[in-house]
């Protein structure tokens, strides 16, 4: 008798479970790996995008890792080597082909995502490509920019900021001030002690990014050979693009010599401009009392132009498994709610969102950028070449001009001769 009422008991449950779709111990949700090179602002907006997924997709969970982007990069190759690679891995165009030339990129996954080429302009929707395959969906893109302190500006009887390099100089001076009052245009000026400087630039890897951006304005665009083996750029333009830029430091004054942080400068109001990226925006927004304004970078030679990255989101190789569909479903939810990524200052790839970025302060003047900017090319060998860690190329180029005052065409020679060595090492 007592069986038959457990048996019995056993059918009702069985018979309750069907009709109601309850299960004893669900499934777990599928669990997703997603690294990312976000450290700053741009990773607690992504986190919220991440735990709002999370949230309204309760049978995935998007799990995101976060890392310098050049630890990152070392982390997933030793991932790979171990097997386990993360779902999805953010990376940017120059990173892109490394690792699609080494077969580390799932090009199908990417197709699954069901991307349109009318959603993106066509300079991002190329900067997805590497060998005309696209291995890479766009996320957004970024770029340098001036930033300008306002009250300074008032202060000193500048109603707009420099549009052109010979203006960047002049305002600069305008506003590098000794301890006895006196700019650095004028008679008398004292260097050994200045308390406000006119610009804030930095002298790490993003020295490279400028000195990219004036080649650019240079019309040099042939910096490397077709087979991207080679560093073919002109001599005498590179060493013209890095003078200028010393110049600022060590012949007019008007930038701090060995700079640490810049944007901490410009916070407090040691300098009155700064070059830096749109990723700045949110951290500045919340500085008490600090009245400030973005505008594009000036156009010092023939042409505009300005250095700039764009993020991707790739698929890593991996053995087929549930977590594909789960991976894609993710990062076609963010590129479709890309437009709340704009708050990290970051602007969002799709041209639908480009409105409404506008309408943002602070934004329109990256905006407006966006036709001329222009992105590190995908070498084979690009996280060696630029490296925002020593011993670098790029970093190494850079910290001897701006730091070290050394001779710039020596510097180029030495540049080239050590881009040429990394991309044809083993």
């Amino acid at each position: 008798m007592k069986f038959s009422k457990i048996f019995l008991l056993s059918i009702l449950l069985i018979i309750v479970i069907a009709i109601t779709g309850f299960s004893v111990g669900s499934a777990a949700p599928i669990q997703v790996d997603y690294w990312v090179g976000f450290t700053g602002p741009d990773r607690d907006v992504m986190k919220s995008l991440v735990e709002e997924f999370n949230r309204t997709h309760p049978q995935i969970e998007v799990d995101m890792m976060s890392l310098q982007w050049s630890p990152l990069f070392s982390k997933f190759m030793m991932e790979v080597r171990g097997g386990t690679p993360p779902d999805i891995l953010t990376m940017h165009l120059f990173e892109m082909g490394q690792f699609a030339n080494a077969k580390l990129l799932d090009v199908k996954m990417v197709k699954n995502v069901g991307l349109k080429k009318a959603d993106y302009s066509p300079k991002l929707w190329n900067a997805s490509m590497y060998n005309n395959v696209q291995y890479a969906v766009p996320l957004d893109y970024q770029m340098h920019g001036l930033f300008y302190n306002k009250e300074i500006f008032g202060k000193a009887g500048i109603t707009a900021p420099p549009a052109t390099g010979e203006e960047l100089i002049k305002i600069g001076q305008k506003l590098t001030i000794d301890k006895n009052g006196k700019n650095a245009s004028e008679t008398g000026f004292d260097p050994q002690n200045i308390v406000q400087y006119g610009l804030g630039m930095m002298n790490n890897h993003h020295g490279f990014y400028m000195w990219w951006g004036l080649m650019n304005q240079e019309g040099e665009n042939k910096t490397f050979t077709a087979t991207m083996k080679k560093a073919t750029f002109n001599d005498a333009k590179a060493a013209k693009a890095w003078t200028y830029l010393k110049d600022l430091v060590f012949k007019y004054h008007i930038v701090p010599k060995g700079e640490k942080s810049p944007y901490d400068d410009f916070k407090v109001g040691k300098v009155a401009m700064l070059i830096d990226g749109p990723w700045e925006i949110p951290g500045l927004d919340k500085v008490t009392d600090l009245k400030y304004e973005t505008a594009p970078v000036p156009q010092v030679f023939e042409h505009n132009g300005v250095w700039g990255a764009n993020t991707l989101l790739t698929f890593p190789v991996k053995a087929k498994s549930s977590k594909q569909q789960a991976a894609v479903t993710f990062v076609k939810w963010l590129t479709d709610n890309s437009a709340a990524w704009a708050q990290c200052g970051m602007i969002p790839a799709k041209l639908s969102t480009l409105s409404e970025v506008k309408k943002m302060p602070h934004r329109e003047a990256f905006v407006s950028e966006t036709d001329y900017v222009d992105f590190l090319p995908p070498l084979p060998k690009a996280v060696q070449v630029f490296s925002s860690v020593a011993p670098s190329p790029i970093l190494t180029a850079s910290q001897n001009v701006l730091l070290n005052n050394e001779p710039v065409r020596e510097v180029v020679v030495q540049m080239k001769k050590d881009i040429d060595t990394v991309l044809t090492s083993n």
